[in-house]
């Protein structure tokens, strides 16, 4: 078993003994250890062949048993009779946002419910509130969630699906008769929720692709089986689609099956307009030919009518980390190669055609993250553990960010604690080199608008990130009230997660993002992408609005542990769905520049 599946074993654990109602400690230490996992850089299969499981963070000798017998087995008895003690629709209940085991385990006790199907009706029947303690907002919130719950089913959020993909990935070329394998879909494209993930493997005849993954410990059943296509669903429900070809149909292939649909058939108007077939261009495969028959006749997207398509005089080299082949299909076209996360029909074609395809952020561009929690509140790390880190990324600057006095449940920092927290950073800054800490802070918007600390305290601060973490049921009024005071507060640099969104488990606040944009246009204030795989907040379309009114943007990690700095490739993925640049983003800027553009600071160093 793989660390991420042993990790899925034990908080399955955790969640379970807690719906049980153990001891608080005892669920802790499944939850730390599945965490360490996760972040693990060996696989812990090698630790066991060495004897080392205790080695692992948090991993005692009992849990060292019980991930040994994973490894061995494949299987868990422990958990085994977990899941027949606890019936398994309470585990699918905690993915309602805002009902957590207590409740969980109180609805269960007091009425009976085992099924989301029951826990529905008893809500719509008004029986919930009949429960100590749970009353008819809880009703409300579990209704809300279910519906939630039936929008998303189909997809899962980007985080899941794009390390399932990489993890199969690298199995399939392990299997004898497999020669390349890419990821395509909208795992390659980088969309933030994912209703399957697309493979496509170049084989060759006698290969036991279909043999080997009907086996394979991530999957539950095999759904379909041909001579072409293996379509499997994984134990977290996720499909996997394994499309094999002969070699030489590879590049065309993975070029069609990265979509999306209004793409392809945008470059096959192009092509048809300039009298030339899918065939001309080398998409010679039978699923291109079909889909060009499909859009004879129709318009060419950012081409007036008898208007002649201009040859792109500067077309550059095949760019790093394509799929082999994939520029000549635009040369051929003689357009600009259009990277995946463009690929959306949303006028990357028409930009093409015009020579101005945007110069897209990558992760190499990023000096730094504005976004991080240590110790201090309920980050894992010391703030020198974390700095470290940030500098084998090859980072400038960091800054930590601890969560406000009042998140009681994130242990938010007191006076006292901020500053004490300061002079910690002072005196690393003064021991470190090649890398700035700067002392920040995570305030939360209070439910009447103001800010967790006074004035005199925020003003100190290097930086200042507004975020709401409570009152996520207040009407649109109230929510947007809050967050106009924050964006025009003088401290407040940056708007942190702006709408409050768990992909696939919690729906944004009831927020205008487009006026948020205005205001963030009108104040100077940053905005944040987080790229916790979570959240992914803002959206892509929201980004992309946000350059429109020339706001600048952070990408953060909001990384509780060191190990979550490599989250930043989600926020950049976002951020190049979004068509930004490095300019459009203030953590790929020299720090001084960064400094000066610190509310704080303008007066000082200028915007």
């Amino acid at each position: 078993m793989t660390n991420l599946e042993l990790a899925w074993a034990l908080t399955e654990m955790g969640d379970l003994l807690e719906l049980k109602g153990e001891e608080p400690f005892k669920v802790r230490a499944y939850h730390r250890a599945a965490r360490a996992l996760e972040n693990l850089e060996e696989e812990a299969a090698s630790l066991y062949a060495r004897g080392a499981l205790e080695e692992i963070p948090g991993v005692g000798k009992n849990l060292a048993k019980k991930i040994a017998e994973l490894l061995t087995t494949g299987r868990s008895t422990f958990l085994e009779n977990l899941r027949r003690e606890i019936p398994p629709g309470l585990r699918e209940m905690l993915a309602i946002p805002g009902l957590g085991c207590r409740s969980v385990r109180q609805i269960h006790q007091g009425l009976g419910i085992t099924t989301l199907e029951e826990l529905e009706r008893a809500a719509r029947e008004k029986r919930i509130r009949t429960l100590p303690g749970l009353g008819s907002k809880t009703e409300l919130a579990i209704l809300q969630g279910i519906e939630m719950l039936k929008e998303v089913r189909e997809q899962v959020p980007l985080g899941i699906a794009r390390p399932l993909a990489l993890l199969f990935q690298d199995q399939l070329l392990n299997i004898p008769g497999v020669e390349k394998v890419a990821v395509a879909g909208s795992v390659r494209r980088g969309c933030e929720m994912v209703g399957d993930i697309d493979l496509v493997v170049a084989v060759r005849p006698g290969n036991q692709v279909a043999e080997v993954m009907g086996h394979c410990p991530q999957v539950k059943e095999v759904l379909a089986r041909e001579p072409d296509r293996l379509s499997l669903r994984t134990v977290l429900g996720v499909k996997v689609e394994i499309i094999m070809v002969p070699p030489g149909e590879f590049a065309a292939t993975v070029f069609y099956a990265t979509g999306s649909k209004g793409h392809r058939k945008g470059l096959l108007r192009l092509a048809l307009a300039r009298g030339l077939k899918a065939a001309d261009i080398g998409l010679i495969t039978p699923r291109w030919l079909a889909e060009e028959e499909a859009v004879k006749g129709e318009a060419v997207p950012g081409l007036e009518k008898g208007e002649e398509i201009r040859e792109n005089r500067e077309i550059e080299a095949e760019p790093a980390g394509s799929i082999a082949g994939e520029a000549a299909f635009y040369h051929r076209l003689g357009l600009p190669y259009i990277v995946p996360e463009l690929r959306e029909d949303r006028g990357e074609i028409e930009a093409a055609l015009k020579g101005e395809l945007p110069r897209l952020i990558t992760v190499e561009d990023i000096r730094g993250d504005l976004h991080m929690h240590s110790r201090y509140s309920d980050g894992v790390e010391t703030i020198a553990a974390t700095a470290a880190a940030a500098r084998r990324r090859g980072y400038r600057y960091l800054a930590i960010t601890d969560h406000s006095r009042s998140l009681v449940v994130a242990r938010g920092l007191s006076v006292e604690q901020v500053k004490a927290q300061r002079e910690e950073i002072a005196r690393l800054n003064d021991e470190l080199e090649d890398i700035t800490i700067l002392a920040g802070i995570e305030v939360d918007i209070l439910a009447d608008g103001s800010l967790d600390y006074e004035d005199e305290i925020l003003k100190e601060f290097d930086l200042v990130i507004a975020s709401v973490h409570t009152g996520f049921r207040q009407e649109e009024g109230q929510i947007m009230a809050r967050l106009e005071a924050a964006l025009r507060h003088p401290y407040v640099d940056i708007l942190g997660h702006p709408t409050g969104r768990m992909l696939g488990r919690r729906r944004p606040y009831a927020v205008d993002v487009a006026r948020i944009i205005e205001l963030a246009a009108e104040t100077g204030t940053i905005l944040e992408i987080n790229a916790s795989p979570d959240r992914l907040d803002l959206n892509d379309t929201a980004v992309r609005l946000a350059k429109e009114y020339g706001v600048s943007i952070a990408i953060n990690t909001d990384a509780h542990d060191p190990g979550r700095l490599a989250d930043m490739e989600y926020g950049v993925l976002t951020a190049r769905r979004g068509w930004l640049e490095p300019e459009n983003v203030v953590n790929t800027w020299g720090l001084e520049r960064l400094l000066a553009r610190l509310k704080r600071n303008r007066e000082k160093g200028g915007k």
